[in-house]
């Protein structure tokens, strides 16, 4: 598994991630338009195994404390789901992260996906610090998530 900053838009590669975003996320994945903006001005990390995308992550700066990240969104391929590579995925991100002075990442997570809360906190560290009522819409609550990266090793 080979886990990368992607630093150019070619266009197998963005078809691929756009497939891999609607894949988890359906109406809510990014799509070509919001995909190249993250990896031209923000920082998207690609898994692959054998030459193909497999999963992804995006991250933007926060404009308000430039030392804080919000990551937007993992993806993970179907068939690759539960074996550890999101996990893998964001921790290397995160390695990378600190190392350009990013100290705290924030993350909003749907407050009934205990799966990905029980990676988050357990796996990760993340610690719940409250909810957003309404977040994408009536009914679309999001709960809240911060990890601090200046103990990370």
């Amino acid at each position: 598994m080979k886990v990368e900053l992607l630093e150019n838009v070619d266009l197998t590669m963005l078809q691929r991630l756009v497939q891999l975003e609607t894949e988890a996320f359906g109406h809510g994945g990014l799509n070509e338009w919001h995909l190249v903006p993250f990896i031209r001005h923000g920082r998207v990390f690609v898994a692959s195994e054998q030459q193909e995308a497999v999963g992804l992550i995006q991250y933007m700066r926060d404009w308000d404390n430039p030392r804080k990240a919000y990551l937007m969104g993992v993806s993970i391929a179907k068939e690759k789901r539960g074996q550890g590579l999101g996990t893998m995925l964001i921790r290397i991100s995160l390695q990378v992260l600190k190392k350009e002075d990013i100290e705290e990442v924030e993350l909003t997570v749907d407050p009934e996906n205990c799966g990905a809360i029980r990676v988050y906190e357990g796996k990760l560290g993340f610690v719940a610090k409250g909810t957003r009522i309404d977040e994408y819409g009536a009914g679309e609550d999001r709960l809240v998530m911060i990890l601090s990266l200046c103990n990370l090793t």
